[in-house]
């Protein structure tokens, strides 16, 4: 049966609200796989979880093609034939899907149906988190990068749907999956967990899982638990019981306070107070962590600030003990000495997927990876992300403004993967990405190993007829640069 937002009311559901029972013919169920169910509220009786619910990682294509140099394999026809494409997204709700621009695509509803075997109907209305063109804007990626590639656009909202996705990709041989979108705190970010074993379960089955690193690099903290003066407040280590966070006036802006206790929730007890300059309270969030049904060692604030400034996160230990070790996380705001590293999420955070961080598209040779472009290692000592590509792409989609990013960058990788395969015939998934980093341009020497910010380099493709090799990509980098052909806008 195809259930509908608008048939329904669930178009006035907010992410938080949905829940995920582990059983499939729940009767309550809007949406199942086929290890459960998700429900629009709490069951009656029986345990259920949260239904996490990822998050878009756009930082507000033609340039790609330059800056990655693939305009010679297109001349010499590697363009991607033969090679499928799935983007797996929440966005493709806001307009049409711009034919014109994608030509001919598949779509997939893995909402309306667990085998996702129902085409998208975007023009119906759907959860509110769901609208905008993010969707469109990464397949526009891939389409002009390999125009020729076997395009599908896979509705992916949540976790069920994604163990939906998951299993179509499989079962359809799917090459390569492009995927922007992080899943936050469904995990401690470490590589483990329900999202992180979707993907693994992809990556095994031979799939390319190409995903945004995400872009919270500037938005990110972390240490453990102290409180020297016994008040039960978190002290930082300028002596303040205040964490700042820069927020930009116009809305909400979520931040998100986990703690590493998942698969034993209960144990310890946090909650989390935002106050203005002023002392005034923004928001707070007093979950109960007492172990059992629901239970997350999490905690969401969502203050609203009617100007840009600084607001002031506390950080409380109701109950529980030890030096237990928290992550704060914002994506819409800058943390004070904030901590790039192990900002990455899931399935970002998996060692498994192949994950991607931003560097700007204009004068791309030249520049460090994005200020906000997340990187590791992981919670789990994962060195992230593996490669780079560029971002600040231009579209139908995001219009002249541009595509920014690691949301862009991870459909630049996965289009190259896509030209890769197309070109050497009898190539994996993975090796091809194996190239692509063998080909990436790194200003560090080959023992340091990969950046902690742009993994193997920034993605770049040697000719089409060249052997390849270590020093390839720069070259031919090298020989184009004085005809000033980067970086085009």
């Amino acid at each position: 049966m195809v259930v509908h937002a608008s048939d329904t009311g669930l178009a006035g559901l907010d992410a938080l609200d949905l829940v995920r029972v582990d059983d499939p013919d729940h009767p309550d169920a809007i949406a199942r796989s086929a290890t459960g169910a998700v429900l629009s509220a709490p069951p009656e009786s029986g345990s259920w979880s949260r239904e996490v619910v990822p998050g878009v990682d756009a930082y507000q294509a033609h340039e790609a093609v330059t800056a990655i140099a693939a305009e010679p394999w297109h001349e010499a026809g590697f363009t991607g034939a033969g090679v499928s494409v799935a983007v797996f997204d929440l966005q493709w709700f806001g307009s049409d899907l711009v034919p014109e621009e994608l030509g001919d695509v598949a779509t997939w509803d893995c909402w309306a149906h667990a085998r996702c075997t129902v085409e998208m109907d975007n023009l119906r209305p759907r959860f509110a988190y769901e609208n905008g063109n993010h969707g469109v804007a990464c397949a526009e990626v891939v389409r002009d990068l390999a125009p020729d590639a076997d395009l599908h656009l896979v509705r992916v909202n949540g976790r069920t749907t994604f163990e939906n996705a998951a299993a179509w990709a499989i079962r359809e041989g799917i090459d390569v999956v492009s995927m922007s979108l992080s899943f936050y705190a469904d995990s401690f970010h470490d590589g483990t967990g329900p999202v992180n074993a979707i993907a693994e379960d992809l990556a095994d089955a031979g799939v390319l899982v190409t995903v945004s690193a995400g872009n919270s690099a500037r938005g990110h903290w972390q240490e453990r638990f102290s409180d020297a003066d016994a008040d039960g407040l978190h002290g930082f280590p300028w002596g303040s019981e205040y964490l700042p966070i820069y927020l930009e006036a116009g809305g909400t802006r979520k931040i998100t306070v986990m703690w590493d206790e998942f698969g034993r929730c209960g144990e310890t007890d946090l909650d989390v107070r935002v106050y203005r300059g002023d002392g005034a309270l923004l928001d707070r969030s007093e979950g109960v962590q007492a172990g059992g049904s629901g239970c997350e060692p999490v905690e969401r604030v969502n203050p609203q600030v009617d100007d840009d400034g600084w607001v002031y996160l506390q950080i409380e230990r109701v109950a529980g003990g030890g030096d237990v070790r928290f992550d704060v996380l914002t994506r819409a705001g800058d943390v004070y000495q904030s901590m790039a590293g192990g900002s990455t999420a899931d399935p970002a955070s998996h060692p498994g997927s192949w994950t991607v961080g931003a560097v700007a598209g204009t004068g791309y040779l030249d520049n460090g990876a994005e200020s906000f472009s997340s990187y590791g290692p992981t919670n789990g000592g994962e060195p992230k992300p593996d490669i780079a590509a560029p971002d600040g792409v231009s579209g139908s989609a995001y219009g002249a403004r541009g595509f920014y990013g690691t949301s862009a960058s991870a459909p630049v990788a996965a289009a190259a993967a896509a030209l890769v395969l197309s070109r050497y015939e009898g190539l994996t998934p993975r090796e091809a990405a194996d190239k692509l980093e063998s080909w990436a341009m790194s200003d560090g020497a080959v023992f340091e190993g990969p950046d902690q910010a742009y993994g193997a380099g920034k993605l770049r493709l040697p000719p089409p007829d060249a052997s390849g090799g270590c020093g390839a990509g720069l070259f031919y980098a090298v020989l184009l640069l004085p005809l000033g052909v980067l970086g085009r806008r």
